[in-house]
């Protein structure tokens, strides 16, 4: 009996609707260090699964992988890439997994050309994928859900 209301109790608290269907896509993020002085290098490595029994395609090589957020939700990072327009598309079969990895400095976002560099301040940060499925037309088609797993970041000075 003991073991039937510690379910029920796991069930209730984890808030997922157990009979909605899984996203289709999985989007993991991890850091090369947990915590890094700002101005020193991390690689980050951003990794969709295609969890669906569908093939999806995503942008396989977007500008920039990843977005850096602060403890309130909102995006500071990174800065900006140089990066061409190209859209480059890469079909995941059911089961299949893609990563692309990028270097960062801890930079904030909004550093524009010829600008100084601004460092993020000393905190702890998540780091988000930011692959996307690719639909040619998003009004005619509902995109596929998409679960983001962040990785957590703390930067020093």
């Amino acid at each position: 009996m003991r073991f039937i209301i510690c379910g029920v109790l796991l069930l209730s608290a984890c808030g997922r609707d157990l009979t909605a269907p899984r996203p289709a896509l999985l989007v993991t993020a991890s850091v090369s260090r947990t915590s890094f002085r700002a101005g020193d290098t991390v690689t980050v490595l951003v990794t969709v699964f295609n969890r669906s029994s569908q093939p999806q395609t995503i942008d396989g090589f977007p500008c920039v992988i990843f977005e850096v957020t602060a403890q309130d939700g909102s995006v500071v990072g990174p800065n900006g890439r140089f990066c061409s327009a190209d859209l480059v598309l890469k079909t995941l079969a059911p089961g299949e997994q893609f990563s692309l990895s990028q270097s960062w400095n801890g930079a904030a976002l909004g550093n524009g050309a010829g600008a100084p560099i601004v460092m993020l301040p000393s905190g702890t940060y998540l780091v988000v994928g930011t692959f996307g499925v690719y639909v040619p037309d998003p009004t005619s088609v509902p995109l596929p859900a998409t679960d983001r797993v962040p990785a957590v970041v703390g930067i020093t000075r």
